[in-house]
């Protein structure tokens, strides 16, 4: 792996511990709007043909599963 590969990795895990933190919101809001964040997040990195970067699989799994649990 790459430096910048690790890079990628450690902000996209400190995005992921910041939205389950904010999950702890009872109404959910803040989850909501992280879960906006993160995917505004994968549109730059489709658009910066990054899509398929360890960090953005990370995302779009973590998205993944909040999205099923609210369910």
């Amino acid at each position: 792996m790459t430096p910048h590969e690790i890079e990628q990795i450690a902000v996209a895990l400190a995005a992921v511990v910041d939205a389950s933190l904010s999950s702890l919101d009872p109404s959910g809001a803040a989850l909501r709007q992280v879960g906006w964040h993160l995917r505004e997040g994968l549109k730059l990195a489709e658009q910066m043909d990054a899509c398929d970067s360890d960090a953005a699989k990370i995302v779009r799994q973590f998205l993944q599963n909040i999205e099923s649990e609210s369910e």
